[in-house]
């Protein structure tokens, strides 16, 4: 191919690739991971309503960018003529021309572009391009300094919402659940995954949903649920919290928790938490954010950030969670931790929420509740995904997967999962408690902790949480001190 010639790749069709050809789920180049920038103009298609977004990190100085939009020659049937208009204004008006790639902020020697965040709202087939000007984006020898990123794909679809019930089997009832019901193993499940019908064929179209190569496993802070919807659920929003840490004087953003307790929150130890964190509750309608301080911040002895096992953290608040059942109250607490080794089952329906963005990639959406369904994959599936997928470090990804301490779940197609900002939030299913006097309630049991994965909700790519029964006991010790 000369580098002349358009690289043109048709992310409808690379969504649908066979693991074996793209198993880390990435599409085409440049369109979730960097890729070389160095021969040539780089070109994506996509069917919008999509997300776009253009960036150039290298260190070959005096470059420029040029990243156009423009509608391909086949459109999808019955777009109309007014429709194709306005789209083309909106592809015009968030064209890059000539933008220079500027030193990087606090050096000399790396230099970056990054455009804003856009949303195509309309239904039709673009073609992005990338080119660059002033150069190849090589050296004297011939190696490339320079890499492309070009977020350029469909918006997601609203995920379907699942059976989620504590011990499910994968859509069958279970029964109702003694107050003891975590300590007791349901019976066996069914080792079926999501199939594609139900990805394709349940879920709704939400482009506006809040309205307004080698790969290495990350975390998931500053990472958000893809394909989720709003959490409205009130007993869910008085637990699921987003945390906040000082940097440079300023409070960021940075994980989300669930409140196990009446002074005490679960994350995850990738977060480094510390005294001082702040940790922002859901308002009640009509009133501001309640915020408490953490006075401490434990994470667990045995966490390891190389390989992300023994990703749990629990810290201890400054004053009483709004909200929460005082001491001695009859009141039960809306949520509390799964015990069992035996839940969540292979298969079975289970929640995340979290704060994070709404895809892989750009900051959209962070900051407001959401949660998404997804399904628990086999620890040996998983390990088979992952061991499929190159690592931009000498072990495989597999070998930071133990079973014995981390959960597996999404769904095959993608599109569903935790992203940044959700780390440290929760992966649950919901109990229906029997209490005397034949009264039922419903809680939330946290089956496990958002902690790492490969990009956010790519097709055959499972997110990975940190396995709360595994933890009980520490956890249960760090609440009681």
């Amino acid at each position: 191919m000369s580098a002349s010639t358009p690289a043109t790749f048709d992310l409808a069709a690379a969504l649908y690739r066979h693991a074996g050809s793209d198993p880390a789920g990435a599409g085409p180049p440049g369109s979730r991971d960097l890729t070389s920038f160095c021969s040539g103009p780089v070109s994506i298609t996509a069917t919008c309503p999509c997300y776009w977004k253009v960036g150039v990190v290298g260190d070959a100085p005096g470059l420029s960018l040029d990243a156009t939009l423009v509608l391909a020659k086949r459109q999808p049937a019955g777009t109309t003529e007014a429709v194709l208009n306005a789209a083309a204004a909106t592809l015009s008006r968030v064209s890059v021309s000539r933008a220079k790639i500027v030193p990087a902020p606090g050096t000399q020697e790396s230099f970056l572009f990054e455009s804003r965040t856009t949303i195509i709202k309309d239904a039709v087939t673009v073609v992005a391009t990338a080119a660059l000007r002033g150069g190849t984006g090589a050296d004297n020898m011939g190696r490339c300094l320079t890499y492309l990123l070009m977020p350029f794909r469909k918006v997601e679809a609203t995920c379907p919402m699942l059976d989620i019930s504590y011990g499910n089997t994968g859509g069958r009832p279970v029964r109702t659940l003694s107050r003891a019901a975590a300590s007791v193993a349901p019976p066996a499940a069914m080792d079926d995954f999501l199939t594609e019908e139900e990805v394709l064929d349940q879920r709704q179209p939400a482009a506006m949903r809040d309205g307004n190569a080698a790969v290495a496993p990350v975390s998931r802070s500053f990472d958000r649920v893809v394909g989720g919807t709003p959490l409205t659920d009130p007993d869910t929003r008085r637990w699921v919290v987003k945390l906040y840490k000082s940097d440079g004087g300023r409070y960021r953003f940075a994980c989300t928790g669930s409140v196990i307790g009446r002074r005490h929150v679960l994350t995850a130890a990738h977060c480094r938490m510390t005294a001082g964190t702040i940790v922002a509750f859901l308002p009640p309608p009509g009133r501001g954010t309640p915020l408490v301080e953490v006075v401490a911040a434990t994470n667990h002895p045995a966490y390891a950030d190389a390989t992300n096992e023994n990703d749990v953290a629990v810290l201890r608040l400054g004053s009483d969670a709004p909200g929460w059942p005082r001491v001695n109250s009859t009141e039960l607490p809306p949520v509390i931790i799964n015990r069992s080794p035996m839940v969540p089952l292979d298969g079975s329906g289970v929640r995340s929420s979290g704060y994070g963005v709404i895809t892989e990639g750009y900051s959209l959406g962070s900051g407001v509740a959401r949660s998404v369904d997804t399904r628990v994959v086999a620890p040996a599936k998983c390990e088979a995904i992952y061991g499929r997928i190159q690592a931009s470090t000498a072990r495989q990804l597999s070998d930071g997967h133990s079973p014995a301490l981390m959960i597996c779940s999404g769904v095959p197609k993608g599109d569903c999962d935790t992203c940044q900002g959700d780390s440290g939030g929760p992966l649950y299913q919901r109990a229906t408690v029997g209490l005397p006097g034949g009264v039922l309630r419903n809680l939330s049991v946290i089956v496990g902790v958002t902690s790492w994965g490969v990009g956010c909700a790519r097709p055959g790519v499972p997110g990975v949480y940190a396995r709360v029964s595994a933890y009980a006991d520490w956890i249960t010790t760090i609440v009681s001190a």
